[in-house]
């Protein structure tokens, strides 16, 4: 995925995340070269702000919540990722293909 989308991504939860009563949203990274899967972590400051490599991200994990479920959704589908959405979490792949989009 390119820079512009994972940017994309980190804006809309960002948005969210400074406005008053906005639910928590929990997001995991795993990077593709070292495997690494980072702990959940409800800053998306952590995610955005620092000096990001976005060609290391494997996926992203963003964990549904009966709080924020359909707003995770509706952002991605505008953003127009490709991903998969299982019961309490949606995965955000940066590379893989083989999926559709949210």
């Amino acid at each position: 995925m390119n820079n512009t989308k994972w940017n994309e991504i980190f804006q809309s939860f960002y948005k969210n995340e400074c406005e008053e009563a906005s639910p928590i949203i929990r997001w995991r990274t795993k990077d593709i070269e070292t495997h690494y899967l980072t702990q959940w972590d409800g800053t998306w400051t952590h995610f955005g702000c620092e000096p990001r490599a976005w060609d290391k991200i494997d996926y992203l994990q963003i964990e549904l919540t009966a709080d924020n479920g359909d707003f995770v959704i509706n952002t991605l589908k505008k953003i127009h990722v490709l991903g998969d959405v299982n019961d309490d979490v949606v995965t955000v792949y940066g590379y893989r293909q083989d999926v559709d989009y949210i």
